[in-house]
């Protein structure tokens, strides 16, 4: 299907994230930027609205650097704050509500936020935390006197005089933690313009009618959850946003007429996958399927073409710290037969990556493994308050990511597995992630990950937990059997366990440290 001239016409990429709503309310004034629970936003709604979040804000004495914790499911109102505080400098801190109350207390303390704003669902939980000193807080939906929203609905329609500059900080969003305790990310206005330049080098996500808009379920505190709004109103693309992710609801959402673009990791696409199946309904409606934040199984890919046949495919690897994007897999890169299917794709435009030793640093040469490491223009200014980790992650330019990798001798990059989970059994390296490639091609396997366990004989072996199937029989034996003629001897797991289902951090991704803990 050609692409639609003025639906690419209508794309901007202005320096700073404020000039996103501010143009496209000049140029599309009632085009329908936002839809959230049956209330549609125009442009003009938006722009006009984040000007009284803004004075709302300034009122409350906010200004450049300040930051605005942020702990809610994804509600309207975060885009009108968001844009609201980038017009006057401050800084957007969404926090994982799906945390702890007592881990969602100790990043709010971290932020060291001027206000809070919430939900009362959440803000229930937090006054249990002892010791919890919030600053002072509002809540979002209340109707009362400490509503945010009737906060904003009070205040003047004026623009802030501030003049945002280039290296403003937008958000600050915190890691997933599954390595230690997180740390806040910060992306400047810098960070959102360079990505964004490469992109639309690229010709990703670019609209192939005037209609179609942005289903966005990924949380706010999560990078691609912020991008992939901020993508498509820079594209002037309506954006339906879910309050959270519910398969069933985006199934339901995609028998309409409207063609739909969506972001999801894998194991949001294997939930909807799933629901279509169970609800006999189609996936056609669905132009664009983009995913990330995890390796997709190749037998899940295949199931998703299937179910998704209008759509096309797209895989971004990267990470919070390079604002999301480093590489793009094509959509045709995707089809069946090619070799490159399974890889990450080819860096952005303007973003370098190599391969080093991550004991002596030195670049290895094509085809060896080694720790990904990457200089582009859209790495983060920094970790908040942690110029330690800093230095670590950021050397001469260039971050170091932590992910074991290599490339082809075509430039496709190739994610192995995170270093620190790769198992060192008998002196052999293995990394789980090619068993797991494996398990999930079984027909009676639903999901699976793979963990090193300590062992006296060879340091660590490895030890494998699977989740069947529904009506799925499996023993261990089977298993094993199953990856013997596939995978060398010494990966084979020497142990098995069956769980109802993996525990996941919100990105999608396994939380292996709970895995250990087992």
């Amino acid at each position: 299907m050609p692409v639609d001239c003025s639906a690419r016409e209508r794309i901007i990429n202005p320096p700073v994230i404020a000039d996103v709503i501010r143009e496209q309310a000049r140029r599309y004034p009632d085009r329908v930027a936002l839809t959230f629970e049956g209330k549609s936003y125009t442009f003009s709604e938006m722009n006009e609205r984040s000007n009284r979040a803004a004075q709302a804000l300034l009122g409350l004495g906010i200004g450049p650097g300040d930051r605005i914790a942020w702990v809610a499911r994804n509600v309207a109102t975060f885009w009108h704050a968001l844009f609201a505080a980038t017009k006057i400098g401050a800084v957007m801190t969404p926090i994982n509500w799906r945390l702890a109350p007592p881990e969602i207390a100790a990043i709010l303390a971290d932020s060291q936020a001027k206000i809070f704003v919430a939900e009362q669902m959440f803000l229930d939980a937090l006054n249990a935390v002892e010791g919890f000193a919030p600053p002072r807080t509002f809540v979002l939906e209340s109707g009362g006197a400490n509503c945010f929203d009737r906060l904003i609905d009070e205040s003047e329609a004026i623009e802030p005089d501030y003049k945002p500059k280039h290296d403003d900080v937008v958000v600050q969003l915190y890691t997933s933690g599954t390595t230690g305790l997180p740390k806040g990310v910060l992306l400047t206005n810098r960070c959102y313009h360079a990505v964004g330049e490469a992109g639309l080098k690229r010709g990703v996500i670019i609209p192939r009618s005037d209609d179609e808009s942005i289903l966005h379920s990924l949380p706010h505190f999560h990078v691609a959850g912020v991008n992939f709004g901020i993508m498509g109103m820079s594209r002037a693309m309506p954006v339906i946003q879910h309050r959270q992710f519910d398969p069933a609801a985006i199934v339901k959402e995609a028998q309409g007429a409207t063609p739909l673009t969506s972001f999801l990791v894998p194991a949001m696409i294997m939930m909807i996958v799933e629901a279509a199946k169970a609800m006999k309904l189609p996936l056609s409606a669905f132009s664009c399927v983009s995913y990330g934040a995890a390796p997709m199984p190749e037998p899940l890919l295949d199931a998703a073409i299937k179910m998704f046949p209008n759509a096309r495919f797209l895989q971004f690897y990267g990470m919070t710290e390079t604002t999301g994007g480093a590489t793009v897999l094509d959509p045709e890169d995707h089809e069946k037969g090619k070799k490159q299917r399974v890889s990450a794709g080819t860096p952005l435009p303007g973003s370098h990556i190599k391969i080093c030793d991550p004991a002596t640093g030195s670049e290895l040469p094509q085809g060896a493994t080694g720790e990904i490491v990457i200089r582009n223009g859209f790495i983060m200014k920094g970790y908040w308050n942690r110029p330690g980790a800093t230095a670590e992650a950021i050397r001469d330019g260039w971050y170091w990511s932590g992910d074991a990798g290599h490339f082809d001798e075509n430039g496709f990059l190739y994610v192995v597995d995170r270093i620190k989970d790769m198992i060192i059994s008998g002196g052999e390296n293995i990394y789980p992630a090619e068993i797991e490639n494996v398990l999930a091609a079984h027909p009676g396997v639903l999901e699976a990950a793979v963990i090193g366990v300590p062992d006296e004989k060879w340091g660590e072996v490895v030890k494998a937990f699977v989740v069947k199937r529904a009506g799925a029989s499996l023993t261990s034996d089977e298993i094993i059997d199953y990856l013997r003629p596939n995978i060398a001897g010494f990966k084979l797991p020497k142990t098995v366990a069956f769980l109802d289902a993996l525990p996941r951090n919100p990105s999608g991704k396994i939380l292996k440290t709970s895995l250990r803990k087992m």
